[in-house]
């Protein structure tokens, strides 16, 4: 009994020590915690932020910013009491204050019944949009209209409404030619990144680039603008991405006889549907842009249009649903079984391109360039002095993934076929160096194996016969030339490429095209009267001779270019002007021995078809030389 009225005594001891040096309480405050909201705010607060206690009551109204309701208010995670519904924009809460700091919170959902696209408009004046209007088809310079490359805005020439060049790459790329002077513009949508739908098969990536495709062919006019103008910027040429595709807002109108409020803007089409959602900062593409890109994404999940919508992509496959076009979720063909079925000059002419089969080919890699690499179904064809020319079958690998696949290696690739440029190429494959998935990744089997090009004689060489992605060695020498053609009374070069060309349809505004591989012709045998053929080399292949490397078409084929090392989207100089940047080069034409790729092309517009060889190794090229 003793020792429990000790231990009572000291307790009771301990609780009166505690009252008596009790902590003071903890002031009351409140804040909002979403004050930098651009959706809204909270404002007309019924009590100071100051000698509040627990228990307090404190009322503040809630305002949206136009296209956006009030959603939801919060005080420490907790509802607040809704006082007054003004409108569905604009509410007045009450909450009873809670010691220490309230956290109070309000949360917007936008207007789902606003048409985003049609609400924005193309800002730009009447007189630049007369301007922009007026273009027509020019072969010199004219300040009369505008020009993409150095202006930053022009109208595109369409089928519709000249029998215009088009290229459909995928949701956010397209290639188009310009109303003046008919260069060729791929356009890199600003603001957007569609799922991927061309190296990568992403799901909705497929439907994005179909919806693209169907907006350009119902569209009667389309206007690109450049970011500069997009934000009111001083500057407005046309800038590029690191892969030189010209950046730009693409607007266009299906109406025959538009007025600049016809214009909608598919960038944000493409947001506003639920393909893509806007990738700029406000700092990138100007507070306007930027607010609405956002209004039309958030209109976007509200509608549960497109990726939002829960459902399955119609133009996707899911691997995970058997189908008959399988046999056990993958079929093995061989190159040879692929070729002989029929011939691949369009995706109608094959029953391989369906968009949802998947594929398992066995080859050799002959060739590198990037991420993507060349497969053909021998390693060495064996051909000796005499013998007929063999079977032979190859294989474009369409990837911008970096890998450890190197020339030399035995793989089996998995993927979608497809045929660009009239050949068939394998698409979304897939590579794993950790744990590889046997049923879907590229696998290597054995490395090291030498790969033989076929050697030919220009006289071999038939069109109708010729070899598709295969390497092959000519074994007579190639003396380049400028080929020319006549379009509407003016001759031009009919192939170039590479970083340093002016543009031929315009001089006055040369611009680079830093991005086109480097085309030219040749003739086979003898200079003058050889069997003329089509060669392509990659920009990024850099043939030296003497001092020169080859990064015009012009070191080839001879004559003058001209290279601006700060950039075409930077300064345009005057090729009479004698700009200080423009860095002048002449060439004599060159000839020499080489090693490369065969295979059908087919022009994007389908008016040509020929047969090419790629260069794709600098090592490729061999006596090299000057033409007498």
């Amino acid at each position: 009994m003793r020792k429990r009225n000790i231990v009572f005594i000291l307790s009771a001891g301990f609780m009166l020590a505690s009252c008596e040096n009790k902590a003071p309480t903890t002031p009351v405050t409140y804040f909002d915690s979403t004050a930098e909201s651009i959706y809204g705010k909270i404002s007309d607060f019924s009590k100071e932020n100051s000698n509040l206690k627990v228990g307090d009551e404190l009322t503040f109204k809630v305002k949206a910013n136009q296209d956006f309701f009030v959603e939801s208010v919060t005080n420490n995670g907790k509802a607040a009491t809704l006082v007054n519904s003004i409108s569905d924009s604009e509410k007045v809460y009450k909450v009873t204050l809670e010691a220490g700091k309230n956290k109070l919170a309000a949360t917007y959902s936008v207007d789902p019944s606003i048409d985003f696209v049609d609400k924005f408009k193309l800002n730009i004046d009447q007189a630049t949009f007369d301007k922009v209007m007026s273009s027509k088809s020019l072969t010199t310079a004219s300040d009369q209209y505008f020009d993409f490359r150095k202006d930053g805005i022009e109208l595109m020439n369409l089928p519709n409404n000249n029998k215009g060049f088009i290229n459909y790459v995928d949701g956010d790329t397209t290639h188009v030619k310009t109303m003046n002077y008919g260069y060729t513009v791929k356009i890199r949508y600003l603001g957007i990144d569609t799922p991927e739908s061309t190296s990568e098969i992403e799901e909705w990536g497929k439907s994005a680039s179909l919806y693209n495709k169907s907006v350009f062919e119902s569209a009667k006019y389309v206007i690109l603008q450049s970011q500069g103008w997009a934000r009111g910027d001083t500057v407005k040429a046309a800038t590029a991405d690191g892969n030189q595709r010209s950046l730009a807002y693409v607007w266009y109108t299906t109406n025959a006889n538009p007025t600049l409020n016809d214009f909608r803007c598919l960038n944000l089409e493409m947001v506003y549907q639920g393909f893509s959602q806007g990738i700029g900062s406000i700092e990138e593409m100007g507070e306007y842009f930027y607010k609405t890109f956002d209004k039309a994404n958030l209109s976007a999940k509200a509608n549960l249009r497109h990726q939002y919508s829960g459902k399955k992509d119609p133009n996707y496959y899911y691997y995970d649903d058997k189908s008959p076009f399988f046999d056990d979720y993958v079929r093995e063909i061989s190159l040879k079984e692929l070729y002989l079925s029929g011939t691949a000059t369009n995706t109608t002419d094959s029953k391989f391109v369906d968009g949802k089969t998947l594929y398992k080919i066995h080859g050799y890699v002959s060739r590198k360039i990037k991420g993507a690499f060349y497969i053909q179904d021998k390693a060495d064809y064996g051909r000796k002095e005499g013998d007929p020319l063999p079977e032979a079958y190859g294989l474009y690998v369409f990837t911008y993934a970096q890998t450890d696949i190197k020339v030399g290696d035995e793989v089996s690739v998995i993927g979608q076929l497809s045929v660009y440029g009239g050949c068939y190429q394998i698409q979304g494959i897939s590579y794993s160096t950790l744990n590889p998935d046997l049923q879907r990744d590229t696998q290597i089997l054995t490395t090291g194996n030498k790969i033989v090009p076929i050697p030919m004689t220009i006289d071999e060489f038939n069109s109708d016969k010729a070899y598709n992605n295969v390497l092959i060695t000519l074994k007579e020498k190639v003396y380049s030339f400028n080929k020319t053609k006549s379009w509407q009374g003016v001759t031009q070069v009919e192939a170039e490429g590479g970083v340093e060309e002016v543009n031929k349809y315009n001089e006055k505004y040369p611009f680079y095209n830093t991005d086109n591989k480097i085309i030219f012709y040749a003739k086979v045998g003898n200079k003058d009267t050889g069997k003329e053929i089509r060669l392509v080399k990659d920009k990024d292949i850099l043939v030296k001779y003497g001092t020169e490397y080859s990064r015009s078409y012009k070191f080839f084929t001879g004559g003058t270019s001209y290279y601006n090392p700060k950039g075409a989207e930077k300064i345009y100089p005057t090729v009479d002007n004698e700009d200080p940047n423009l860095i002048v080069t002449t060439y004599k034409a060159k000839e020499f021995n080489f090693t490369g790729i065969l295979g059908n092309y087919v022009s994007s517009s389908g008016k040509t078809q020929k047969y090419t060889f790629n260069i794709t190794h600098s090592a490729d090229i061999t006596n090299l030389g000057e033409i007498a």
